[in-house]
């Protein structure tokens, strides 16, 4: 009977485990079967991607061929277009060149001149710069009347280049009382709302004395006009603080990820605390910025000089307005040849090109251009510097605002997740009773995971069950099946017992683990927080440091020629 017994279990052991190892191999077909089909879905899918791509590229590739071909053709055609219609103007335009060096240098004649610029009259009677020149050698020849009827056409043609060109002319021949007469109608030209980026170059002649001083006592006079007419719109004032913040924020440095590296992994708020330190090493890059401006504005009065030769020098080889059109398209297609055919790039580039000589500003927004960057915007030192003493009054109503704006939004707690553990602290200072506070979050993670370990008696129930079940079915051949069900389930009911146990002993060493380690990181962490508080303690400080530079920022403060034009705005 025993053996029988033994016999049943053995055999119903064997086909238990047979039918496990059929399930596990039916199992991993199954599962191999979805991944070959995944797996060639998904290369079915990356192959269709790049021919779709090769597709694309194949069909840009050939328009972009296309279009180069027809650029290259039209840059052609349209050059031919130029040289037909203008190209007397390009003639014009070497002549004048010439003949301002000629003057310069004294080795021309006043019967070349007069022979050379009568001509261009004739062949080109809607250019502007034509009877410039003949004005300009009338003048040189001392024959007034044909000077005043040129000018006069000149100025019909356009009275803006012909003011311009004359100003500096006269100012280039040291002619003082004409160079004079010519600032003041240049200035009458000028829309302080709308001025153009050549305006800076010719303030900072006037600033650094190269124009003659009675120019100085103009300009002063008509920033004053401009200042006061600015001031009064809406809003401006506003306008100009708001422009000083922005300036503040983008001047901010960036913070070292490395500093903090505790805090960078485990603050949930890190992002917020590297904008407070950003917003607080500010106070020292600014002070570096203003201090820079008040001890650095010596005047390098040779390359502003050169930069008005140069102003006089563009106006004279530039492109007139009747060219512009046909000019533009032309150096639209040598951008198309230039990027192979892409004429979206091409657009983009030249819409680039055409902003940056085509911008104009209000003047209080163009000596905040010269403030910020005075090397973008084409100034010189002393010009950042007159630009700052005009405007000290917004640069310091705007650091308080900056101030009182970061220190607002500034954290007041440091807030961390450790390992799923969220606190949060104000100083670091709190150790003992966040440390308190993560062992009970472990300690309750401990009960929950031995709770949900607990043995489950199902197994040692259902085979004391179908063994009573098929007992009292009754028969000889019930009696074996019974017994074999009933130590099943006494089997697997002691197997299921240490499995347990053994979970229960991992449960408890993985929790003593995280405990021991992540409390080493609390205390890194609460100790970085020490560090951060008081570097931003320091760091905010320096702005009382920062106010005190600005406040002292007077016309005084800088060299002796920018002085005395901001001290005449500002008083």
């Amino acid at each position: 009977m025993a053996g029988d017994v033994g016999s049943a279990i053995s055999q119903v052991n064997a086909n238990v485990l047979s039918l496990h190892r059929e399930l596990k191999s039916f199992e991993q077909t199954t599962m191999q079967s979805f991944a070959s089909v995944d797996q060639k879905q998904n290369l079915l899918e990356n192959e269709l991607k790049d021919f779709y791509g090769q597709f694309l590229a194949f069909v840009k590739a050939d328009l972009m061929q296309k279009k180069l071909q027809l650029a290259e053709t039209r840059v052609g055609n349209l050059r031919q277009d130029l040289q037909i219609k203008f190209g007397y103007y390009a003639e014009i335009r070497r002549m004048a060149n010439g003949i301002m060096q000629g003057v310069d240098a004294g080795i021309v004649s006043e019967e070349t001149i007069k022979f050379t610029t009568e001509e261009v009259m004739i062949k080109a009677p809607k250019y502007w710069l034509a009877p410039t020149l003949v004005c300009l050698s009338s003048w040189i020849s001392d024959n007034r009347d044909i000077a005043e009827k040129a000018l006069d056409e000149s100025l019909k043609r356009d009275d803006y280049k012909t003011t311009l060109f004359f100003m500096l002319t006269m100012r280039r021949l040291n002619r003082i009382e004409a160079t004079k007469q010519w600032v003041e109608r240049y200035f009458l030209h000028q829309d302080p709302k709308k001025l153009s980026r050549e305006f800076i170059l010719i303030l900072e002649g006037i600033v650094t004395g190269i124009f003659p001083p009675a120019s100085k006592q103009l300009m002063m006079t008509k920033i004053q006009s401009w200042i006061d007419l600015l001031v009064a719109e809406p809003d401006f004032v506003q306008k100009q603080i708001d422009t000083w913040v922005m300036f503040y924020k983008a001047t901010r440095p960036l913070v070292n990820d490395m500093k903090y590296p505790l805090l960078r992994d485990y603050a949930i708020n890190w992002n917020e605390i590297q904008e407070d330190l950003r917003n607080v090493y500010s106070n020292d890059e600014l002070n570096n910025f203003f201090t820079d401006i008040l001890t650095n504005n010596a005047s390098d009065i040779k390359n502003i000089t050169s930069n008005l030769d140069n102003i006089l020098s563009s106006l004279v080889t530039n492109f007139d307005d009747e060219e512009l059109p046909l000019q533009r398209e032309v150096r639209l297609n040598e951008l198309i040849v230039e990027f192979h055919g892409d004429e979206d790039e091409a657009k983009s580039r030249m819409q680039i090109e055409e902003d940056v000589y085509s911008q104009e500003v209000d003047f209080l927004r163009l000596l905040t251009n010269a403030a910020f960057k005075p090397e973008e915007s084409g100034a010189s030192k002393v010009t950042q510097s007159l630009a700052v003493s005009i405007s000290q009054p917004w640069i310091l109503e705007a650091n308080k605002k900056f101030l009182a704006e970061y220190r607002m939004e500034q954290q007041q707690d440091v807030q961390f997740n450790i390992d799923g553990w969220q606190s949060k602290t104000q100083n670091g200072s709190d150790e003992e009773e966040l440390i308190l506070q993560q062992d009970s979050y472990y300690e309750n993670i401990r009960q929950q995971q031995l709770a949900a370990n607990k043995l489950n008696y199902w197994s040692l129930w259902i085979g004391i069950g179908l063994g009573l079940i098929l007992l009292m079915s009754g028969g000889e051949e019930s009696l074996g099946s019974a017994v074999v069900s009933i130590i099943i389930g006494i089997v697997v009911f002691f197997w299921q017992k240490g499995n347990v146990a053994k979970k229960r002993v991992a449960i408890n060493e993985e929790i003593d683990t995280k405990k021991a380690k992540y409390k080493e990181v609390l205390r890194g962490v609460l100790a970085e927080v020490v560090d951060l508080k008081t570097e931003i303690f320091i760091e905010d400080s320096k702005s009382q440091k920062l106010q005190k530079t600005i406040q002292d920022i007077t016309p005084e403060s800088f060299s002796s020629i920018s002085a005395d034009v901001s001290r005449n705005i500002i008083n």
